[in-house]
């Protein structure tokens, strides 16, 4: 993931993490994770974060589908905060 893209995230993340919650930061990284995971297989978003939509994390979500129930809820709920903090409209697939 190029600096742009990863400063992009940060950025809109920063008032979510504070010093002192471990578990917040962990999702932060969990984030950035998920997105480096989109964008090396979808290579024609250019890693920008406008370009992912709803194909592009059913996509991801059916690749970590040998994962955990309890991870893959995680990995919604940073998902669903992240476009809530985006302000970006996308359909996240629920996951049970």
């Amino acid at each position: 993931m190029n600096q742009h893209t990863y400063r992009q995230i940060k950025t809109i993340m920063a008032p979510y993490t504070k010093k002192g919650l471990p578990y917040r930061t962990k999702q932060v990284k969990r984030l950035t994770s998920i997105f480096e995971d989109i964008f090396e297989h979808e290579p024609y978003l250019h890693e920008k974060i406008e370009g992912v939509g709803h194909r592009q994390i059913t996509g991801y979500f059916r690749r970590i589908s040998d994962q955990s129930l309890k991870t893959r809820k995680e990995k919604y709920r940073v998902l669903r905060l992240f476009f809530a903090f985006a302000n970006i409209k996308v359909r996240i697939p629920l996951q049970h």
